[in-house]
């Protein structure tokens, strides 16, 4: 019955918040009123002001061009300057009659200063209105237009003696260097405009107590209207409310066949939706909680869940066989069972790092079982939160790895062993080639016939390029780690050497690209290198002056790796001739470029350009 109650008050309670609105509504329309008044009264207020100072505005200027003009005319009759001021100074105007002439000198001596005139006056020239504006000086600056004109300041009401603010017509007289002005006062408006205001503020307030008292009496009708239909409900209310109490407290289906209202009928038809999906719900969460204690506890591996403390809540079997801890055992414990000794303070870490880890951690460690044998072991945390993102427990999945670590290190030392290896092997190659192409320097030595002699040199240049190559291995950390360029540089220098070129007696240019290229690549394009710089150095550059040689190395991607190397010496003889001339320098190239699948371009002009191209 007290849901029932709670249920009927809440039409009150909207019976009541509807008041609340109404009364707000009022509120809210009258201050509109009031607001559009405002808004009246400021527009019409500046229109007269704006208006007033225009019409004054007019009425000085006319003042002023009216006695330059008496002035220009006495001047031409002769008539003495005093006489002129003295008529001027009896001119008055404008509203109160507070409009006078005064005219002072361009240097600051007044003449007709307040419409009196002034006799042997004193230079005015820093005079100051009470906002800082000076006054003379604004004068001289507004005559500088021959037309005249307008400044704005505050002066003293003769009509008042009190300051305020004044509008001004300045016009020079050139030919007597006299300042003549006229000003009126923008305050005489303003009783008229107080006036206009007392009025509209009388209008607007009986305009808005008509517009309450008209709102009042459409919101008390709609109250009325509110009220009994609220009336004709309530018994439909309290009939639908006791259905839900039901609901709540059996978790049942609602029947709606006595309901007779159709948003009610609409709203309890929600309701047994939303029980029926509450049942499924609990069937599959049901479901997914056995499916999920199935894996946990049937996982190979170990599955541990702790607290915020950092203390164990759950462990299943796996856990249980790779610590030897028995889930009643371990429960309530902290990580310094499990944990080496000596890495239990970078512990307290992981779990600091998990909490702000996006996709959980990963880390390996040392840990010790129950009968204190250290394990190695790979750990996957990750945290729990609610649906707020507050952290819940932490989880750890763990993986006994000790026996795959003692393999991989195994299998890691016999890779180091195999690559030591290696590298003697290549060690003792580049050794071996060093003897043999020693071994052809002393035969080349005893041997006269100069064809002889350059055969073996060609032949020790070219167990050169291999011995460096193998030399590169040896350095190298890995067999994909061979510096190109600095191997390619080296090789020209040694060929540039073999043919008694110095570093001034040829230009050089080697454009290399930093690449990782494979052995069966590269100990080729060694050699290739080799034997067309060789050809160069041998017959290109007879009688040329300044020998020139350039090498590239690029991967292009469309066509794969490009060796360009170009000379601007005599150029190569026609293709028979060359057969004939160095057939196995030429023989040699053409095998290498077939064995790395390449196809080699020749131009003659200019020189002599091979171009290599290679699709890897």
């Amino acid at each position: 019955m007290k849901h029932l109650a709670g249920k009927i008050g809440l039409v009150y309670t909207i019976r009541r918040v509807t008041y609340i609105i109404y009364g707000i509504t009022i509120i809210c329309f009258a201050f509109i009123g009031i607001y559009e008044k405002a808004l009246f009264l400021k527009n019409e207020t500046d229109k007269i002001r704006d208006a007033y100072t225009e019409e004054q505005k007019s009425i000085v200027k006319t003042q002023v061009q009216s006695a330059v003009q008496l002035i220009k005319l006495a001047g031409n009759s002769e008539i003495s300057k005093d006489d002129i001021l003295e008529s001027l100074k009896n001119i008055r105007f404008g509203y109160d009659n507070d409009g006078y002439i005064f005219v002072n000198t361009y240097n600051g001596i007044p003449l007709l200063f307040d419409a009196k005139r002034v006799i042997n006056g004193k230079s005015i020239w820093e005079l100051t209105d009470p906002n800082g504006v000076k006054v003379i000086q604004e004068e001289r600056e507004a005559v500088r237009n021959p037309e005249g004109d307008f400044i704005y300041y505050s002066w003293l009401k003769l009509s008042t003696d009190s300051i305020s603010p004044k509008v001004s017509f300045i016009k020079g007289v050139p030919e007597w260097e006299w300042l003549v002005g006229a000003g009126v006062y923008l305050d005489s408006i303003e009783k008229e405009i107080d006036t206009l205001q007392k009025k509209v503020i009388k209008d607007t307030g009986f305009e808005a107590l008509i517009l309450i008292v008209i709102i009042g009496f459409i919101l008390f009708t709609i109250q009325l209207i509110f009220k009994r239909f609220t009336k004709t409900v309530e018994n439909e209310i309290s009939l639908f409310s006791s259905y839900f109490d039901n609901a709540a407290e059996n978790i049942k289906e609602i029947n709606i066949s006595n309901i007779r209202y159709s948003e009610f009928s609409h709203i309890a038809e929600d309701m047994n939706q939303m029980v029926s999906s509450k049942l499924e719900a609990d069937k599959r969460i049901f479901t997914s909680e056995q499916r999920l204690r199935l894996q946990r506890e049937q996982s190979p591996l170990g599955y541990v869940e702790w607290n915020l403390d950092y203390k164990i809540i759950d462990w299943n079997l796996s856990a249980e066989k790779i610590f030897g801890f028995t889930r009643e055992e371990i429960i309530g414990k902290g990580f310094e069972f499990l944990i080496s000794p000596n890495i239990i303070s970078d512990i307290s870490g992981v779990f600091t790092g998990l909490a702000n880890a996006t996709g959980g951690t990963r880390n390996i460690n040392e840990n010790i079982t129950k009968d204190s044998r250290t394990i190695i072991c790979e750990w996957y945390n990750k945290v729990l939160k609610n649906q707020n993102g507050g952290i819940l427990s932490y989880v750890s999945l763990v993986d006994d790895i000790t026996e795959r670590k003692l393999t991989e290190d195994r299998l890691a030392k016999s890779l180091e062993e195999k690559r030591m290896l290696l590298k003697e092997v290549h060690h003792r190659v580049k050794n071996n080639m060093a003897i043999i192409t020693s071994f052809i320097s002393l035969q080349s030595m005893s041997i006269e016939d100069e064809s002889v002699h350059i055969l073996l040199q060609s032949t020790e240049n070219r167990v050169r390029s291999m011995a460096l190559i193998h030399e590169y291995l040896y350095k190298s950390e890995n067999l994909k780690d061979i510096n190109v360029k600095k191997y390619i540089d080296e090789l020209v220098d040694i060929l540039l050497d073999s043919y008694n070129y110095g570093s001034h007696d040829i230009s050089t240019k080697i454009e290399i690209v930093q690449l990782e290229l494979d052995l069966d690549l590269l100990i080729p394009l060694g050699m290739i290198i080799n034997e067309i710089i060789s050809n160069a150095l041998k017959h290109a550059f007879n009688n040329i002056d300044l020998p020139e040689l350039y090498i590239s190395l690029v991967r292009n991607t469309p066509n794969g790796i490009v060796l360009t190397i170009r000379d601007n010496g005599i150029g190569l003889p026609e293709e028979n001739l060359i057969n004939e001339n160095d057939s196995i320098g030429f023989l040699l190239i053409n095998s290498l470029v077939s064995q790395i699948s390449g196809e080699m371009k020749i131009n003659r002009e200019n020189g002599t350009e091979y171009i290599i191209t290679v699709k890897e």
